[in-house]
């Protein structure tokens, strides 16, 4: 049996974070993983490094249950800190949910590092689900590049030795007969 990919869900809103991880479990397959705060996460990611998720879905605003909490900015700053030393979290889509449709906001995101800002609006569970299947796609699409690339290596590695030996053979050649 394959091992289902896990996703890190961030939400402190119980109610949404468990139809998100039953949505996400039933139509995509994932393993779903929820934290109701950043700091939960956090904490996870620094007694469990060898536990690394294909995706972070991070809510921006994560002060619902614990008013001091540190909003979804904050976490997706420590999550791509370039300052921590071979930091997995660096490369890992982090997909931003918000119910707030303010563009700037999503704008700052990106900017930071975000793959995608998607809006808690009638439409969010399609949108997360192309959102996923996107990313998805694109890592099989760059694997599958990877793999002709190095493919293609070893070609041109044949090719180098294969005319090393043909420019060895006409010297003989010319050696022998001149």
């Amino acid at each position: 049996m394959d091992k289902k990919e896990l996703i890190f869900l961030v939400e402190d809103n119980a109610i949404f974070a468990t139809t998100a991880r039953k949505s996400l479990e039933k139509d995509l397959g994932f393993d779903v993983q929820v934290f109701a705060t950043g700091e939960e996460l956090l904490k996870f990611t620094e007694e469990n490094p060898g536990v690394v998720p294909s995706i972070v879905i991070l809510d921006f605003y994560l002060n619902s249950m614990v008013p001091e909490a540190m909003n979804g900015e904050m976490i997706l700053a420590k999550l791509k800190d370039p300052m921590i030393r071979n930091n997995p979290y660096r490369k890992i889509p982090v997909i931003m949910l918000s119910a707030a449709d303010e563009l700037s906001i999503a704008i700052n995101l990106l900017k930071k590092g975000a793959t995608d800002y998607i809006l808690k609006d009638e439409v969010f569970f399609e949108n997360l689900k192309k959102t996923i299947s996107n990313i998805i796609n694109l890592r099989n699409y760059q694997a599958e590049i990877q793999f002709h690339k190095n493919k293609a290596e070893g070609y041109r590695k044949r090719l180098i030795i294969m005319a090393a030996i043909i420019i060895a053979l006409m010297g003989l050649v010319f050696y022998l007969f001149a």
